[in-house]
């Protein structure tokens, strides 16, 4: 089966999140004996990584979308047989809309987040998106709590819901290392709740150690706060994956302050979970606060408020006994429900539905 992928970046050359499972699961299909090609944005020809990259022309990006006029022309002219699109990604919707209905491919949805920072085009691009999802063979989201939550899926009827998943042959625990920090994996940007993070570590009188690992626009404004109220913050950019399993494996927990529906997953929680390591995160009306359950596999606390995070980080130190029980049961969840293998293979079966309808 030929299968397209479609996303604005590709990862390595771009670390994000969406970019990542997309290669994850390009993989995946690959080695299931799939042939699988990736369109993006920009670039043009090349292999990444083993996989065969296509990017189309264009000249630059609005508020994060890049405008890519070839978008429609490529869904014409593709031989694939099936295209598995992620989502938010405006521009390619518009170019499929333009396509002939009687030159599309089956397709199916990732559907990954609502666009949340630039909501004000949705009452133009909303009923466009809503007929796009309508028209997909399945529409993916990361997790029933997110479907129910959404706008745009909630009354859907071709929804699934396939969490992301971790390599739990590399992401593992490690019993003889020391959990002497807090971590945060991720962009330095604003939804991801950076500075919600830093202001809770200056209102605590003794804060704890902190690892950043991560970097982007606001690097330069993270520095110059934890230069100001002396923190004992470490910044680590440019982590290998081999350092990211070890910075997990050490942390005494994973901390997500992320404030918008914009983190609608949290995947560095199921890492994290997966190295044995418990996970304090917003209360996030998202998949976020379903993977993380709340004095099970770690804490929860009220999105955006500092004062929240200060009181759960001083409630996660006084109980040894509490925290060891949830190491244990984070591990154990992730390794129950987020095999990656298991839950590539439910995307895999989409896939290949979408060719038989």
């Amino acid at each position: 089966m030929k299968i397209l992928q479609v996303y604005k970046d590709v990862f390595p050359q771009v670390n994000g999140g969406i970019e990542r499972y997309m290669h994850d699961v390009s993989h995946f299909l690959q080695d299931r004996g799939h042939s699988v090609s990736i369109l993006v944005a920009g670039g043009g020809h090349r292999i990444v990584d083993g996989l065969s990259v296509s990017g189309i022309w264009s000249p630059g990006r609005i508020l994060s979308n890049p405008v890519a006029p070839g978008y429609a022309r490529f869904f014409t002219e593709t031989d694939a047989d099936v295209i598995h699109f992620h989502l938010p990604l405006p521009s390619a919707v518009l170019g499929w809309s333009l396509v002939q209905k009687s030159r599309r491919k089956p397709y199916i949805v990732t559907y990954h987040s609502d666009i949340v920072r630039q909501s004000f085009v949705m009452p133009v691009y909303g009923p466009l998106l809503k007929r796009f999802l309508e028209g997909a063979s399945k529409v993916i989201a990361t997790s029933q709590k997110y479907i129910l939550t959404s706008k745009y899926l909630s009354s859907l009827q071709n929804t699934a819901a396939i969490p992301i998943g971790v390599d739990l042959e590399r992401f593992k625990p490690d019993s003889d290392v020391q959990r002497d920090y807090y971590l945060f994996v991720g962009r330095f940007r604003r939804y991801k709740g950076i500075f919600v993070l830093l202001e809770a570590w200056r209102e605590m009188q003794d804060p704890p150690d902190l690892v950043l690992a991560g970097g982007g626009g606001l690097i330069q404004k993270v520095k110059e706060f934890i230069k100001k109220h002396n923190l004992p913050v470490t910044i680590a950019v440019n982590v290998t994956d081999s350092q990211l399993v070890r910075l997990y494996q050490g942390a005494k927990a994973l901390i997500l302050p992320s404030i918008q529906r914009s983190e609608a997953f949290g995947m560095v929680q199921v890492e994290a979970m997966a190295c044995g390591t418990a996970v304090i995160s917003s209360n996030l009306p998202t998949g976020v606060s379903w993977v993380n359950k709340h004095n099970e596999t770690g804490l929860l606390f009220s999105p955006g408020d500092p004062s929240a995070l200060c009181r759960a980080v001083d409630q996660f130190e006084k109980s040894d006994k509490k925290r060891e029980e949830m190491y244990s049961r984070a591990l154990s969840r992730a390794q129950n429900n987020f095999d990656s293998t298991a839950l590539f293979r439910k995307v895999e079966e989409c896939l290949i539905k979408a060719t038989e309808n």
